[in-house]
């Protein structure tokens, strides 16, 4: 962790390409690895990336809608956001605390922001809304992560927004 926050005043951010796919994939596999036996239990963390391949992120990825934060040349965290919302938001357990996720959400809103302003919805892990509530986000409801087959335990989302 040292060596992180000692690199932490060398974060850059960029647009994603079509290449970093395989580093999205890695640092949401990552990330949710961690999430066991607290928020999620481990039957939920082990499913998680079921079904998921690299080839889900190549698209958004190759079109640039997805922002990277680096490290020196190592992809640290990603967000991704939409008119109207915060798709995702990710960063390397290493790199927390070092302003990553700041400037993740930074460019994640302006993207979700139309014309400067608007409302912003959020469907955030449940180790995350204490990250979404400082920038003001509210709680307004609870969820689960669609797409899942058949089968597999839920993965329960808060639903959070905030106009702007």
């Amino acid at each position: 962790m040292k060596l992180a926050r000692a690199q932490g005043g060398n974060l850059r951010y960029r647009r994603s390409r079509r290449e970093d796919a395989a580093a999205v994939f890695d640092l949401v596999g990552a990330s949710v690895s961690c999430l066991a036996p607290e928020p999620y239990p481990q039957e939920v963390v082990d499913s998680w990336m079921a079904g998921r391949v690299l080839e889900d992120y190549l698209a958004d990825c190759a079109s640039g809608e997805i922002w990277i934060a680096e490290a020196g040349q190592t992809p640290v965290g990603f967000s991704h956001g939409v008119p109207g919302e915060v798709k995702r938001l990710f960063v390397a357990a290493g790199y927390t605390g070092i302003g990553a996720g700041a400037g993740l959400m930074q460019r994640a809103l302006k993207d979700a922001l139309t014309a400067g302003g608007g409302h912003v919805r959020i469907e955030a892990t449940l180790n995350a809304v204490p990250f979404y509530r400082k920038w003001g986000f509210q709680k307004t409801g609870r969820g689960v992560f669609p797409g899942r087959d058949a089968g597999l335990p839920d993965i329960a989302v808060v639903i959070l927004e905030k106009d702007f």
